[in-house]
């Protein structure tokens, strides 16, 4: 057992994100819109989703996020419960842990580590009955003493030949304990020094009983009756015995709840409430879409948990839906820095490079807020979006399918898409059974915008801000992802085909792979490219990383790229790596299978490796990863959402502009990093005391340095005024500033 204390978690509001996080810190960009379980916390109401909890506060109409950033064992809950007699929130998960909330404080529970239990650990869930706290899971039964936290007793083998059964939901009618479970419903009297774990205690209604043999999912206690449901089967009584209603007959249960004198079930996609009489009556509304739990407070207040519209409301009047900031979805194929903000891509392709049917649009983080915008609601239907540009010069920014080609939407808002059907569009419909216009990759250039329209017979396009287009042909028509320099593309060719290199000027294209002068990449699976600051092209493969030296003189002579050495061994070898992204101090984030590093410019130093271990990813596979060149902040896309971290690198210019000092004072409590951003490129940065007295000097990263508010001897700076000097390499950009420490 694990405490972590979280002082003021409950207080801080998310609703609305800062614009800037401090150096060296995380923040979670979920998207809250599913919502599968509900808490009562009286003024609170908990909403579990995939990614963590939001707690909607109705004292101040707050929104809070809590997750594995503060403190939380996991993402995958599947339980929740709120304990009014020791004001404990618990939360059960998936892989059988369970969190427990307290006032300010996190309890983090290991339920089954140490276990002999195989197979799933899933809480299902978790209830109050007669003193006790029971947690229902797919290894049976589990009685908590919600006092001192301790697993009272472990209930397992009571199904059919003493064989392990599912529960999924319990009730208590007089003295006895009823399940739903999947072995059909089980019931025990619950007394004193009663062992539930022997299977003799235990009654299995059956045939003989009104019963069908089968799987139950829910289980209630209604006006000192049973409801218990069966999938396919319906709704059946019992107050002595067992009858079947008429209700729900070929519905599968969701779940089932008693509140204020009424009965809820979900059925199917329904949210049904049931009088004394069973009379029931559908609860309907625009955005009761897909219900999975409900709250009923007071004054009658619906609180509905719907896996699409997060959580729905009618405190108002009408029915709306309570959602922090973030994406519409967790799907996040890419994440590209465009227009001072970052666009979150939620479709892709599979490995074939074919159309998935991921629904359309795109995800807009700038100024510290999400905007999301999705296809069929603000853009026309445009499914699986790959990648996007900002065109600035035309006020327009462009979205590429795989299976849709191209929309544009311009500043007003105006959309139009762009295929094989739209009049002077070279782009090519390559299965013309379905919507297969596959455009994998987009590059905004001062020449136009360069298209890569995937197996086409011309694969590659300009589309010049004339509207013209030209197109060119190449030796291979797989190719994906374009990035380039001022003169080439560069482009990987898939699934094993190394990469491309286009000379836009004469026409002249490469295929570079593994064969020695023919490119010498470690591998010809190539996954990711990045061109750094010094114009050397990294390329990320299955087998680790190549680096092409003289990018210009690769469409003639022998090219082999070398394998920059790390610890004495290639770096990252045998990594399958997925992503690479160079930030303003020419460092290279690197976003693998198994998590991201950042590495120095020469990759000869590691400064940082993130894995979901030591830090909130919730998974170790990074799909994609961009970088806000203005603030330093990257950027990660997973397969569970997007997450980032500030780091102190970004993009330097040739004067200092708008330089800002931040945290400036620094306080007792202060323990992270001091960020001094708006400098020159790579200055040299120098900070004295009062006295002038040299207490620290460091070079930026690109246009932001950093100090730890230490002196050389690695010891607090004492409170008092420093002055920070910076200049350029010949001393002729200068910038003087102050910071205040105060201990």
């Amino acid at each position: 057992m694990k405490n972590l204390s979280i002082l003021i978690l409950l207080s801080i509001s998310f609703t609305v994100y800062a614009q800037d996080i401090p150096l060296g810190t995380w923040r979670t960009h979920f998207s809250y819109n599913q919502v599968n379980r509900l808490a009562n916390a009286e003024n609170k109401i908990y909403a579990a989703t995939p990614v963590g909890l939001f707690v909607f506060d109705r004292q101040d109409n707050s929104l809070t996020t809590l997750g594995k950033l503060q403190g939380l064992q996991g993402d995958n809950i599947s339980a929740l419960h709120y304990d009014r007699a020791t004001a404990q929130l618990f939360i059960g998960y998936a892989n059988g842990d369970l969190d427990v909330i307290h006032d300010t404080e996190i309890t983090n529970i290991d339920l089954t580590s140490n276990s002999q239990i195989t197979g799933s650990k899933r809480i299902n869930y978790i209830t109050l009955l007669g003193g006790s706290l029971f947690l229902m899971t797919d290894f049976g039964l589990l009685r908590l003493d919600p006092q001192s936290l301790e697993v009272v007793e472990t209930v397992r083998q009571i199904g059919r030949e003493r064989s392990t059964v599912m529960v999924y939901q319990g009730a208590l009618l007089n003295d006895s304990l009823f399940l739903a479970t999947g072995d059909g419903i089980l019931a025990t009297r619950l007394i004193n020094n009663i062992n539930l774990a022997d299977p003799s205690r235990w009654k299995r209604f059956g045939l003989d009983d009104n019963l069908p043999e089968r799987s139950f999912q829910v289980i209630v206690n209604y006006n000192n009756r049973l409801l218990a449901g069966a999938a396919g089967d319906g709704l059946y009584a019992y107050s002595g015995n067992w009858a079947q209603t008429t209700l729900f007959s070929n519905g599968v249960f969701q779940n089932a709840r008693v509140q204020n004198e009424n009965a809820y079930f979900i059925v199917d996609d329904g949210l049904f409430v049931l009088d004394d009489a069973l009379e029931s009556s559908r609860i309907e509304g625009e955005l009761i879409v897909n219900p999975s739990d409900i709250v009923v407070q007071e004054g009658d207040a619906f609180f509905i948990g719907d896996r699409d519209n997060g959580m729905v409301t009618d405190i108002s009047g009408g029915f709306q839906s309570l959602i922090p900031s973030g994406p519409y979805s967790n799907r996040a194929f890419k994440v590209t820095f465009q227009n001072s903000g970052v666009l979150g891509i939620p479709g892709g392709y599979n490995a074939s490079i074919n159309p998935q049917g991921i629904p359309g649009g795109y995800y807009q983080f700038n100024n510290g807020q999400w905007s999301n915008f999705q296809s069929e609601v603000e853009l026309p239907e445009f499914n699986d979006a790959v990648d996007a540009v900002y065109q600035q010069r035309l006020g327009r920014t462009v979205i590429a399918s795989a299976g849709y080609g191209l929309i544009t939407i311009n500043d007003e808002g105006l959309t139009q898409v762009i295929d094989e059907n739209t009049l002077g569009s070279p782009l090519v419909n390559t299965f013309p059974s379905r919507r297969n216009v596959v455009v994998s990759s987009l590059r905004d250039t001062p020449e136009g915008l360069w298209i890569l329209n995937y197996a086409a017979p011309n694969p590659l396009h300009l589309w010049q801000d004339d509207g013209q287009w030209r197109s060119f042909s190449l030796p291979s028509n797989l190719v994906t992802d374009l990035t380039g320099n001022s003169t080439q593309l560069w482009m990987i060719v898939r699934p094993r085909g190394g990469i491309a290199v286009f000379d836009k000027e004469s026409g002249a294209i490469r295929i570079l792979a593994e064969e020695s002068g023919e490119g010498g990449l470690v591998s010809s699976r190539v996954n990711a490219l990045a061109i750094d600051r010094e114009g050397l092209v990294w390329v990320g493969t299955d087998q680790g990383i190549s680096v092409v030296t003289n990018p210009f003189s690769a469409l003639s002579g022998p090219v082999d790229a070398f394998e920059p050495i790390f610890e004495n061994r290639p770096l990252l070898r045998d990594e399958f790596v997925t992503a690479i992204a160079v930030d303003g101090g020419d460092r290279k984030w690197i976003g693998t299978q198994n998590g991201v590093w950042l590495f120095d410019p020469q990759a000869d130093r590691q400064l940082l490796n993130f894995t979901e271990d030591n830090s909130p990813l919730p998974t170790n596979e990074i799909l994609d990863i961009a970088i806000d060149p203005n603030t330093g902040e990257v950027f990660f896309a997973t397969p569970q959402g997007i997450l980032s971290y500030r780091e102190g690198a970004t993009r330097g210019g040739v004067s200092h502009q708008n330089v800002k000092v931040f945290p400036n004072p620094v306080t007792a409590d202060f323990v992270g990093t001091v960020g001094i951003s708006g400098l020159v490129e790579d200055a040299q940065v120098k900070i004295t005391d009062a006295s002038g007295k040299l207490i620290w000097q460091t070079r930026a990263a690109g246009g932001t340095a950093t100090w730890q508010v230490n002196d050389y001897n690695g010891n607090r700076a004492s409170s008092g005024i420093y002055f920070i000097f910076s200049a350029d390499n010949d001393g002729e950009e200068t910038f003087v500033g102050k910071i205040a420490v105060v201990n």
